[in-house]
């Protein structure tokens, strides 16, 4: 909730990467769990500090965008669902669960 940000740029061969792979290779601490609709992000660089729920009631959660042709829109499913291609951007955005149509994070900088 401090609005401290964190970029990481991943090179990767082939047409393709899973959201997964982005994430792991990316070097961004994060923890995730399973859910129904897919792997859902629960921590993201040390924030929260501590949990016991990603999605908690009345308490913030990761949101997750998706820039692919240089607009964010909400991604649907887990990040594990994703499949960016070159100059794609996975967006994640602490937010407020009283927050009904959250803001997508700042827009990355070209690298």
């Amino acid at each position: 909730m401090s609005g401290a940000l964190v970029q990481r740029c991943v090179g990767f061969s082939g047409e393709t990467i899973d959201g997964q792979a982005l994430m792991d290779q990316s070097g961004v601490e994060y923890q995730a769990r399973s859910v129904s609709s897919g792997k859902v992000v629960c921590q993201v660089d040390g924030e929260p500090a501590q949990y016991t729920e990603c999605f908690p009631q009345n308490r913030p959660y990761w949101a997750l965008f998706l820039d692919a042709g240089g607009r964010w829109s909400n991604a649907r499913g887990g990040f594990t669902d994703l499949q960016l291609h070159d100059g794609d951007a996975i967006g994640w955005h602490y937010v407020q669960a009283t927050d009904a149509a959250p803001a997508p994070p700042p827009y990355p900088r070209s690298a």
